[in-house]
C-alpha cells in the first residue's frame, strides 16, 4: 500500500510540473479568422508548434509578424507565464482616394506611394507614404502641408484607403543673399543660379518660387564657376531662414579660398611646320591672360586649346592633340601646353537624353561639334561648362565611347522644368504714382531654349504693353538677340502739356564680354502720335503731330558692385548713346547719358561711402529738340524736389533741358539698426542742374542742392524706399517735395 501511495505522489508531482512548464512557456494566438497557424508559420522562422518558448523566441516571432503584409497589427502580453498574441488580420485595399489636393494631381501621388490597389495595408509603409507626399509638396514650395489617412470599409475583408491633404500656403523666396564672395558680385552670382526671388513689384502673386531641388544644382553651378576662375578649394553651402509667415531668405555661404595665379607658362612645339602659327596664338593667349593678372581662367585656357587644336586639324595633323599640365607647388604654379599622341576618331553619333521639354535641336544648337568632326576631349569639357550657363539646364553629363576610330558621344541633361512665371503685382513710385503690372515670362519657351518676356504696366502717367523675345543664336549664352514689340500711351498733360501714343518694334544685339562688362547695340522704329494740346504755346504746338521715328542705340555697362538692391562696395559705370538720323526720321536728335556709381565699404564694418554722378546731353539735328526727348529733373533723380520740379517752365508747361548733371555723395550702412532688420540707411548731399532748353531764354546754369536721409527696407512686398530731403539751393519757380516714397531703392 505504501508503494502505491509513493507512485501516486510521484506521478502527481510530474503532472503538476508539466502543467507549470506549460503555463510558463505556452503560446496562445487569437484573432485568426481567414488565416490559419500554417499561414502564420510561413511568415516566421520560429516553430509555432513548440511546447515552450523563451523570451528570445518571442522577440523574433513578434518582429517577423510585424513585418508580414498579411498582418495589419498585433498586440502582445504575458499573463501567468503564458504568451498571448492578438492578431489583427490585414485587409485588402479596394481603392485609393486622394482628397484636398489642389496643386498636385491624383495620378502623381498614386503612382509614387507604395500602397496600391488590391494590395495589403501596411502601417509602416503608410507612414512612409505620408512623408513622401509631404516631400512632393515641399519641392513645389509647400513646406507646411499636413497629410492624414483613414480607411472606409467596403466589405468584410476590403477597405478604401483615403489620404487627406491640407496643402496650406506656398512658401516664397523674398530674398537671396551671398556671403563671403569677395571677388564676384551678388548680381553676377545671382545670374548663375536657378533660384530667383519674387519680383519686388509682385505683391499680389500666388504660387511659389521655392524649389528645394534647385539648391543642390545652384551650389554646383557656383562651385563650377569659381573653379573655372582658379578657386580650386572653394566651398559653397546654403541655408533657408523664415523671415515671416511662409516667406524665406536663401543664404549662400561661400568660402572662396586662394585664387591660383600662374607664374610660368610654356608650350611644347612638336610640329615645326606650323610652329609660327602656334607661337602667334600663344602670344595672343599670354596677352589675354596678362590682362587677367595671370589668374587661372579655364575659359581663356579652353579657348586657346580649341584654337591650336584646330590648327593641327586644318594642317592635316590628326595624330596629336594639345592638352594642359598644371603643376602647383609652394613656389611656382606652372601651366604647360603639351602635345599628346592620340588615335584620331571621328564623331559618329551624338545622343541626347533627359530633355523632356527642351527640344533635341535646341541642345544641338548649343554644342560646338557635330557628327563628322574630329573628336576633341578639350572641346567636350568646355561644352559641359557652357551648357550649365543656361537657365533651363540644372546639370549635364557628357560621356564618349570610341569603337573602331569612331566616337559615340552621349549627353545626359537634367532639366529645370520650372522656367515659366505668371506675375501680377502692384507698384508705387513717387514719380508716377501707383501702378499695376501683369507679366508672363518663360526662359525656355516651347523648349526652344529662348526666352519670352511680356508685360503690361499701367500707372498714373504711362500705360505700356511690351513683348520681348530673346534668342540665343550661338552656343554661348553671352550673345543674345532681343526682338521687341511695344505699344505705349503717356498722359503728359500735367508736365509737357499733351498726350502721346507710340507703337513700334525694336531689335538689340547684347553681348556679355565677361562677368563685369556688357555691351548692347540695336535700333527701333516707331510711330508716334502727339495730341490733345493743353494750351496754344510753341513748346506744345511744335510737338503736336504724327511722327515716324527711327533710331540707333548703343550702351556699355561695367558693374563690379556687390549687390543688386543694396550695393556697399564696387563700381558701376554706364554709357548710353541714341541717334535718330534726320534723313530718315521725322524727329531727328542724338542723346548721350553717362552714369557712374562708386561704393567703398569700410573694412571693419558694413558702413560705406558712395558717390553717384549722372550727366546727359541731347540735341536736335533739325529745329528744336522735342520736349519728350529732353531731360527732366526732380523726384527720384533729385530728392527734395518734386517730380519734374526743377527746370524752366512757360505758362505752367514744363520744358526740361537739353543738358543736365547730378552728383550725390553719401554715407550709408545699417548703423541705426541690426543687420537682420534688413534696413539700409543713407545720409546724402546732392547737387545738380538742368539747362539749355530750346524753348526759352532762361537757360542759366543754376545749381540746385539738397541734403537728406533715406531708408531702404526689405519687406514682404519688396524693397521700400523712404526719404526725407531739404532743398538748400533752389530757384523761385522750382517745386519742392521733402518726402518721397517708392517701392524700389533710393539710389
Amino acid at each position: 500500500m505504501k508503494i502505491i501511495i509513493k507512485i501516486y505522489l510521484i506521478l502527481l508531482l510530474i503532472f503538476f510540473s508539466f502543467l507549470n512548464n506549460l503555463q510558463s512557456s505556452g503560446l496562445i494566438i487569437n484573432g485568426l479568422s481567414k488565416l490559419s497557424i500554417n499561414d502564420l508559420q510561413t511568415q516566421t522562422s520560429i516553430d509555432l508548434n513548440k511546447k515552450s518558448y523563451n523570451d528570445d523566441d518571442i522577440n523574433i516571432l513578434l518582429k517577423d509578424l510585424y513585418k508580414s503584409e498579411i498582418i495589419f497589427d498585433l498586440k502582445y502580453n504575458k499573463d501567468n507565464g503564458k504568451h498571448f498574441i492578438e492578431i489583427q488580420e490585414n485587409i485588402i485595399i479596394k481603392d485609393i482616394f486622394i482628397n484636398g489636393n489642389q496643386r498636385v494631381e491624383d495620378e502623381i501621388i498614386i503612382n509614387n506611394i507604395s500602397m496600391k490597389k488590391n494590395g495589403f495595408i501596411n502601417k509602416n509603409r503608410i507612414n512612409d507614404d505620408i512623408d513622401l507626399i509631404k516631400s512632393i509638396y515641399r519641392v513645389k514650395g509647400f513646406n507646411n502641408t499636413t497629410v492624414s489617412v483613414s480607411t472606409e470599409k467596403f466589405s468584410g475583408d476590403r477597405v478604401n484607403l483615403i489620404y487627406y491633404i491640407e496643402e496650406n500656403d506656398q512658401s516664397q523666396i523674398e530674398r537671396i543673399t551671398f556671403n563671403g564672395n569677395q571677388t564676384f558680385s551678388d548680381r553676377y552670382l545671382l545670374s548663375l543660379v536657378n533660384t530667383k526671388t519674387r519680383n519686388f513689384y509682385n505683391i499680389f502673386t500666388s504660387g511659389s518660387n521655392l524649389n528645394i531641388e534647385n539648391f543642390g544644382f545652384d551650389i554646383n553651378k557656383i562651385k563650377s564657376f569659381y573653379k573655372q576662375k582658379g578657386f580650386f578649394d572653394v566651398k559653397v553651402n546654403y541655408n533657408i531662414s523664415e523671415t515671416s509667415s511662409n516667406k524665406y531668405t536663401v543664404n549662400f555661404f561661400i568660402e572662396e579660398g586662394d585664387r591660383l595665379k600662374i607664374n610660368d607658362i610654356n608650350i611644347d612645339i612638336s610640329n615645326s611646320s606650323i610652329q609660327s602659327k602656334i607661337n602667334k596664338q600663344f602670344e595672343r593667349f599670354t596677352k589675354k591672360l596678362s590682362k587677367n593678372n595671370f589668374y587661372y581662367d579655364q575659359l581663356i585656357i579652353d579657348e586657346h586649346l580649341n584654337k591650336i587644336n584646330k590648327l593641327l586639324i586644318n594642317n592635316n595633323n590628326f595624330n596629336y592633340i594639345y592638352v594642359t599640365n598644371l603643376d602647383i607647388n609652394n613656389e611656382t604654379n606652372k601651366l604647360t601646353f603639351v602635345s599628346k599622341k592620340i588615335n584620331p576618331s571621328i564623331i559618329n553619333k551624338i545622343t541626347i537624353t533627359g530633355n523632356d521639354i527642351t527640344k533635341d535641336s535646341t541642345i544641338r544648337s548649343k554644342i560646338p561639334f557635330e557628327p563628322g568632326d574630329y573628336f576633341n576631349s578639350n572641346l567636350i569639357k568646355s561644352t559641359k561648362n557652357d551648357l550649365l550657363k543656361f537657365a533651363y539646364i540644372n546639370s549635364v553629363d557628357i560621356t564618349s565611347d570610341i569603337i573602331d576610330s569612331k566616337s559615340n558621344v552621349s549627353i545626359n541633361i537634367n532639366e529645370n522644368k520650372k522656367t515659366g512665371q505668371v506675375l501680377f503685382g502692384g507698384s508705387f513710385s513717387g514719380d508716377s504714382g501707383a501702378g499695376l503690372t501683369l507679366s508672363l515670362k518663360d526662359n525656355n519657351i516651347f523648349g526652344s531654349g529662348n526666352k519670352i518676356d511680356s508685360n503690361f504696366t499701367a500707372n498714373q502717367e504711362n500705360t505700356l504693353f511690351k513683348i520681348s523675345y530673346i534668342q540665343f543664336p550661338v552656343s554661348t549664352p553671352n550673345i543674345r538677340n532681343n526682338y521687341t514689340v511695344f505699344n505705349t500711351e503717356k498722359d503728359l498733360t500735367s508736365s509737357f502739356g499733351f498726350k502721346t501714343k507710340e507703337q513700334g518694334i525694336g531689335y538689340s544685339l547684347n553681348f556679355d564680354y565677361d562677368e563685369i562688362l556688357r555691351l548692347s547695340t540695336g535700333f527701333s522704329a516707331k510711330k508716334s502720335e502727339r495730341y490733345d494740346a493743353k494750351t496754344n504755346t510753341s513748346s506744345i504746338n511744335e510737338n503736336i503731330g504724327n511722327y515716324n521715328i527711327y533710331s540707333l542705340n548703343f550702351s556699355l555697362k561695367q558693374d563690379t558692385t556687390n549687390n543688386i538692391l543694396y550695393p556697399t562696395n564696387g563700381v558701376s559705370n554706364s554709357i548710353f548713346v541714341e541717334y535718330s538720323p534726320k534723313d530718315i526720321s521725322d524727329d531727328s536728335y542724338y542723346k548721350l547719358i553717362l552714369k557712374s556709381d562708386v561704393y567703398r565699404k569700410n573694412k571693419n564694418s558694413n558702413r560705406f561711402l558712395f558717390f553717384s554722378n549722372d550727366f546727359g546731353l541731347a540735341e536736335s539735328l533739325e529745329g528744336n529738340l522735342s520736349t519728350v526727348n529732353a531731360f527732366s529733373l526732380g523726384g527720384l533723380n533729385f530728392k527734395g524736389f518734386d517730380y519734374r520740379g526743377i527746370g524752366p517752365k512757360v505758362d505752367g508747361i514744363y520744358l526740361g533741358g537739353n543738358k543736365f548733371f547730378t552728383s550725390t555723395i553719401g554715407y550709408g550702412g545699417s548703423f541705426l539698426f541690426d543687420d537682420k532688420d534688413n534696413v539700409n540707411t543713407k545720409l546724402f548731399y546732392s547737387l545738380g542742374s538742368i539747362w539749355d532748353s530750346d524753348y526759352t531764354n532762361d537757360n542759366d546754369f543754376d545749381i540746385r542742392s539738397s541734403a537728406g536721409l533715406s531708408f531702404d527696407i526689405l519687406t514682404a512686398v519688396g524693397p521700400i524706399s523712404l526719404s526725407y530731403a531739404i532743398p538748400i539751393d533752389k530757384k523761385s519757380n522750382d517745386r519742392t517735395s521733402n518726402f518721397n516714397f517708392s517701392i524700389g531703392t533710393s539710389f
